[in-house]
């Protein structure tokens, strides 16, 4: 069965992107790989940032734990970072759930910094 192994994300300025996943999301920064900067996303998965304006948004979804969804939630709130229950909402909550891969789950949604739209689920209650 195939799995995602790793993912090109155009970004505008990649040390800023750097710093976001890293302070939002906790990704661990693996160095410039030219000509990449590589997060390390978890061990099976690398989102590898070019240097290039973005031709259009994407969206990124991430399944995380419990503690690690809280935690995002905090410091989305504490780094003043709009975010919301939903693909188009940036209204801070409550959580709702949405559909993914798995089936329902709380989610919030927000933005990186070239407006890429992230969400972290967790479909643990």
């Amino acid at each position: 069965m195939p799995v995602l192994d790793h993912m090109i994300l155009r970004v505008s300025d990649p040390a800023a992107s750097v710093r976001f996943y890293q302070n939002v999301l906790g990704f661990a920064y693996e160095g410039r790989l030219m000509p990449f900067d590589v997060l390390r996303v978890n061990e099976d998965f690398t989102l590898d940032l070019l240097a290039e304006a973005p031709r259009d948004p994407v969206h990124l979804a991430f399944r995380i734990d419990r503690a690690s969804f809280e935690a995002v939630q905090r410091r989305l709130a504490g780094q003043g970072i709009a975010y919301g229950s939903g693909p188009f909402d940036r209204s801070g909550g409550p959580v709702h759930q949405s559909h993914g891969a798995r089936g329902l789950a709380d989610a919030w949604y927000f933005d990186d910094p070239d407006g890429h739209s992230i969400e972290v689920r967790t479909y643990e209650s």
